[in-house]
């Protein structure tokens, strides 16, 4: 017969593998970053716990990193009274350098695109008369973390895989960050991908920091492609509306396969008013804008359609209306500027801003955010200056966050 146990032995408490385990299910359930990052300095357990990349890599999966501001020269924060405002101040306050001021000759660099807390920029050779993007190929890039001014220069793409494209026939080219390989997701790893749209072909050039070089994936169009909006991630994928196919071509990261779905005839939008995000379960959505005609305002007002991309008996995609949604009424025009940390981030322009000054009191340019969960629209920020650079910066509070190279 086993001897009896004492009360003490009985309520001993679980062992630490254990305790870890229960601690990130109940930091899973905290609603915000800041909520995290306040019980994070509550003692060292939790601290570690936080810490840990795997617990990370799920929290941010639930709960994106907030919009924090737009990457322009300067770089725009968030305002009160908007969530994101304080977040936005914190990285201030840290001292992350947005623009990459550290990274060696910065004149030559270009700044591509953001993900992730990194910054990826193009460079033009020396002596090269050609600025960086349009429709020239190029072969130099660094990935930048802000916050942690760090960076890494990648190797050239290699003289054999450039000869793939015939520059001539290049028409556009991209250069955006993406994320590792599942198997590869240690917190310093990434992708970046150079998409050379051409007349009949698209040629993507890919890079693995595990990898360490550089490959190549061809798409045959079979006809000349002309893109309808810009680039966005949905679920392992990078999509972009092309016409006069209207339709959406997709990018599967993890198979490096191009694939097509057809768009909804009804409504086609002015050329980047398209926009696609992640909807609830996982589906594909859709945001446009469009306007209309209200006799009981006397003039143009302006609405968000929101569509849903849903299988039918047949297994074909329809797009169903999910909501619409109407924008403030005091702005001419409202363009979409990208989707981050949740968010669909617009830009409205007043009715008078061509007959005054942008900088006269009152006469700033206004970003709102849509809420992805909850459709609420919120003012961001405000600016005197038209936004050219659409980059959109989202962020861990800098409690949280580690270096990304």
């Amino acid at each position: 017969r086993p001897p009896e146990q004492s009360p003490l032995q009985q309520a001993a408490p679980p062992e630490q593998p254990i305790l870890d385990e229960l601690l990130e299910e109940i930091f899973l359930r905290l609603p915000t970053a800041a909520d995290l990052a306040r019980a994070s300095m509550a003692c060292v357990s939790f601290r570690r716990v936080v810490a840990g990349h795997a617990f990370r890599r799920r929290f941010r999966a639930l709960h994106p990193p907030p919009l924090l501001g737009i990457l322009d020269l300067p770089f725009i924060p968030a305002e009160p009274p908007h969530p994101s405002a304080a977040a936005a101040r914190a990285y201030a306050d840290a001292g992350a350098d947005f623009w990459c001021s550290f990274l060696p000759s910065r004149e030559r660099w270009g700044i591509t695109d953001v993900r992730d807390g990194r910054v990826l920029l193009a460079g033009v050779p020396e002596g090269s008369i050609y600025p960086w993007g349009g429709s020239k190929l190029l072969r130099d890039f660094a990935v930048c973390d802000p916050l942690f001014r760090l960076y890494l220069v990648l190797p050239v793409i290699p003289d054999d895989l450039t000869a793939l494209v015939h520059e001539p026939d290049i028409t556009d080219v991209d250069y955006f960050l993406v994320p590792p390989a599942e198997d590869e997701d240690d917190g310093v790893s990434f992708r970046v991908m150079c998409l050379a749209r051409c007349k009949t072909k698209l040629v993507l050039f890919v890079f693995s920091r595990g990898a360490g070089q550089w490959r190549t994936v061809a798409f045959d169009s079979g006809s000349e492609l002309y893109w309808a909006s810009r680039r966005y991630y949905w679920r392992r994928c990078f999509c972009r509306a092309f016409f006069p196919e209207n339709r959406l071509l997709m990018l599967d990261i993890d198979r490096m396969k191009f694939s097509v779905v057809n768009l909804p005839i009804e409504p086609w939008p002015e050329e980047y008013e398209m926009t696609f995000v992640e909807a609830a379960k996982g589906s594909l959505g859709m945001f446009t804008i469009f306007d209309d005609f209200d006799e009981k305002q006397g003039g143009v007002v302006f609405h968000l359609w929101y569509g849903i991309l849903r299988k039918d008996g047949d297994s074909a995609n329809l797009w169903q209306a999910n909501a619409m949604i109407s924008l403030p009424l005091s702005y001419r025009h409202y363009r979409i500027m990208g989707v981050a940390g949740g968010y669909l981030l617009l830009q409205g322009i007043p009715k008078d801003l061509l007959l005054t000054s942008p900088s006269a009191e009152g006469k700033e340019t206004d970003c709102f955010t849509l809420n992805l969960q909850t459709l609420q629209l919120e003012r961001f920020c405000g600016t005197a200056d038209m936004i050219y650079e659409d980059h959109l910066y989202a962020g861990l509070p800098p409690s949280l966050s580690v270096p990304t190279i």
